[in-house]
């Protein structure tokens, strides 16, 4: 009789979401930096590094800095994001 391991893991993959100026410097509540970027993300369930069941597949924030995600369901919640972070950095805080 043989043993044979099944090796399991995750695999993940990100793809730009869409390049406009207005994405480019969105702010990371966690490091504090200009960095933040929309992705879209899939993520899989892979064994022998096949990537077999995908268990999440959505759109996020994302700042390469330090990792910090945020998920968004569609591009109305990125403009809400991209128009209040507008208005705090012109000092119109709650508007």
């Amino acid at each position: 009789m043989s043993f044979v391991p099944i090796v399991c893991g995750k695999k993940d993959w990100d793809k730009e979401y869409e390049q406009s100026a207005q994405y480019n410097s969105l702010y990371c509540p966690n490091c504090h930096n200009y960095n933040v970027r929309p992705v879209k993300r899939r993520e899989f369930i892979a064994i022998w590094f096949i990537p077999v069941f995908p268990f999440f597949v959505g759109k996020q924030l994302v700042c390469p800095v330090c990792n910090w995600r945020q998920d968004f369901k569609n591009d109305e919640q990125l403009q809400k994001v991209v128009k209040e972070q507008s208005n705090i950095r012109q000092g119109k805080v709650g508007a």
